[in-house]
This record gives C-alpha cells, structure tokens and sequence, in this order.
C-alpha cells in the first residue's frame, strides 16, 4: 500500500519558510503512518527533482525514513493530470500496478475524477482533519487488501 505524498501545501504551508516541513505537519503525517505500518511513502513533490532520495528520507523520523521507498518519474507532459500519470509510472516500474495506493496533495487538480485523494487546503498544511481522512483511507484499503488475501 503506498501513499503519494507531495510537500508544498502538505508537509509545509505556503506561507511557511520554503524547503523546510512544518513540525506539527510532520507529526500527524507521521503518527497516522505509525498506525498503519504496510503503508509505504512515495515522493510525488516537486523537491524529488533537486534532493536525492536519502536525502528525503533525512526529512522523516528514524523510524518512518526506511518507509520512504522512492519518488515518481518526472514527466515530460505536464498538461492535464501528468502527477496522476507519474504515479502510474512509479507503480508500473516497480511491479506493482494493482498496489493500493492514495494521494496525499494540496492540489486535487492534478487528478481525475475517482482517485483517492486527501485534500490538503495549503493554507492549513496535513491538519487533523487531513490525519483523520487518510488514517480512514489506509484503514479501507488495509481492510480491502486484508479481504483480498493481499495483507
């Protein structure tokens, strides 16, 4: 199970120093992801460009770091849903295209209609409302992977 997660909006408000994930932010994120440890993270922010994965992975606590398991592919089309295709791309190489995954990002645009996405207001960053709804998400898809035989 895999959650999609970009930082702008999410880990850090807007209106926050930039490249720097906010601490309360972080710990919901994190506290969420502790109750649900077959989640795996998947870097889908645009600081996968210009930081290498461990260096992501420093961002984490110790514990949820080795969680951190890659970051999508850019692509080369950015019109329309292009993060949604990225995604695909991710679980495409690596194997894993029936995966369950959700999307934690402060621009549901990126995605159409359908997806699973936690909606992030990037003026609020991941707030307990957004820790509430993706501890809800994991738990469906935990409970539907666990009836599927895939637990």
């Amino acid at each position: 199970m895999y959650v999609f997660l970009d930082f702008d909006g999410v880990m850090r408000r807007l209106s926050s120093a930039p490249f720097r994930f906010e601490r309360d932010c972080l710990d919901r994120f994190e506290t969420v992801l502790r109750a649900h440890p077959g989640a795996r993270v998947v870097v889908a922010s645009a600081w996968r460009l210009g930081l290498s994965l461990d260096s992501l992975r420093e961002l984490f606590s110790p514990d949820i770091a080795p969680r951190v398991v890659g970051v999508t592919p850019e692509s080369s089309d950015l019109s329309g849903a292009y993060r949604h295709r990225e995604m695909l791309g991710y679980l495409e190489r690596n194997a894993a295209p029936e995966a369950a995954w959700v999307v934690v990002d402060d621009d549901p645009a990126h995605y159409p209609a359908g997806v699973r996405v936690v909606a992030i207001d990037p003026r609020e960053g991941f707030d307990a409302r957004a820790a509430a709804e993706l501890g809800g998400t994991l738990r469906e898809l935990d409970a539907a992977m666990t009836v599927n035989g895939r637990s």
